[in-house]
């Protein structure tokens, strides 16, 4: 007599089995990375390319492009943290995403004041409104590229935490556009470049937060 507890395991198994559909494996943190250096170089090239830059010869070339590669770097080393971050198990101690949030505006800080100190420019009088304007509403734009496809990577791992993994993931496309954003903005003054890229960069980093959180309850 066939036992009915092992023809409902036979059941079982053959319902799972039939729902099983092969998928694409995740790639590791770095090659997704990899993936977005396209879109990372166009953000850092259009801006003084495309809108137009600032007198290099004054800013010099380490002060200029330098300072802006180094820039560039640390926004992908955020991405990748964040790809990494997302994959349930493989997530980075508090600390280390504390030093993170903590390490990169301090770093776009230190970016802001040697750029003063060596081509101290101010904004025109009567133009304070709509260089604020242009230097929020543009940084934002570039990164929103990134962003979209940093947080379409990071969601296929299914992340746990979403909130922290879309703030980073704005955040380095924050980084990343502003690299080469500085480059376009005439005006090096640290009330205008922390007030409207620093507070674009913020801004971005919301978004981020906000689009993992939305994208994670939908897909629930």
């Amino acid at each position: 007599m066939t036992d009915p507890r092992s023809a409902t395991r036979q059941r079982v198994r053959d319902i799972v089995a039939r729902d099983i559909k092969p998928v694409r494996p995740l790639l590791p943190p770095g090659r997704r990375v990899l993936l977005l250096v396209p879109i990372a170089i166009a953000a850092a090239i259009y801006a003084p390319f495309g809108y137009g830059h600032r007198n290099f010869d004054h800013l010099g070339w380490l002060a200029s492009w330098g300072v802006s590669a180094l820039e560039w770097i640390l926004g992908l080393l955020i991405l990748a943290l964040a790809l990494r971050h997302a994959v349930p198990g493989r997530g980075v101690s508090r600390r280390f995403l504390i030093a993170t949030l903590v390490g990169a505006p301090a770093l776009i800080v230190l970016v802001t004041v040697v750029t003063y100190a060596v081509e101290p420019t101010k904004v025109p009088p009567g133009l304070a409104f709509r260089f604020w304007i242009e230097c929020v509403k543009w940084p934002i734009t570039i990164a929103a590229p990134i962003l979209l496809v940093a947080s379409l990577l990071a969601m296929r791992a299914f992340p746990t935490r979403p909130g922290p993994v879309g703030a980073l993931c704005g955040l380095a496309a924050g980084v990343l556009a502003d690299s080469g954003w500085r480059l376009a903005c005439d005006v090096s003054a640290p009330s205008h470049v922390l007030g409207s890229h620093g507070l674009a960069i913020v801004l971005v980093a919301g978004l981020g937060a906000v689009a993992s959180v939305a994208i994670d309850a939908i897909r629930r």
